[in-house]
């Protein structure tokens, strides 16, 4: 159910938020903003999938820090459509889809790599350091080839649910909230 803020109470009056989207959606920077406004805390999924040296950890070692996080009465977690395999789509009290155009964030991508080059992203566990190259170039390539899978996922596992969504196309869309 694609929802406006007020048809539930508004956004800013939530104490689960799910933050989904693609790669460079701008997902990071929406739950900082909302947690900004909210003082809900905010997880970010790559804190709990990657190890050190883009290594990533087992499966069910990602799926026991998501629950963890989701028996929790308030949170904001961000990440990708993986996320909409947990109980988090049942627990939360409304979705927030970032789905900018393809190539918007491709270009946050780059940006970011550039940005953030030979650093940890905040979000990142230490031992993670942006380094424009061969990785990045294979992401961002995967992150183009993959686009229109990653929104038919995330548009069936929404499909099939009654919480409510917001779904985001464009940045003006997301600063506007705020």
């Amino acid at each position: 159910m694609i929802a406006k803020p007020s048809d539930f109470g508004g956004l800013f009056s939530c104490q689960r938020v799910l933050i989904i989207g693609a790669n460079g959606a701008g997902k990071t920077w929406f739950a900082n903003r909302l947690s900004d406004r909210t003082g809900l805390p905010v997880f970010h999924n790559d804190a709990f999938a990657l190890k050190t040296g883009w290594a990533y950890r087992d499966r069910s070692d990602i799926r026991r820090a998501q629950d963890d996080v989701i028996a929790q009465p308030r949170w904001i977690l961000e990440g990708g459509p993986s996320l909409l395999q947990t109980d988090g789509l049942k627990r939360a009290d409304v979705v927030v889809w970032l789905d900018p155009p393809k190539s918007v964030r491709i270009g946050r991508i780059i940006w970011r790599s550039i940005r953030f080059m030979g650093r940890n992203r905040p979000e990142h566990p230490e031992g993670n350091a942006d380094w424009p190259g061969r990785r990045q170039f294979r992401f961002v390539r995967k992150a183009w080839r993959l686009d229109a899978k990653i929104r038919a996922e995330i548009g069936a596992a929404l499909a099939d649910t009654s919480t409510p969504t917001i779904r985001l196309r464009t940045a003006k869309a997301a600063r506007d909230l705020f």
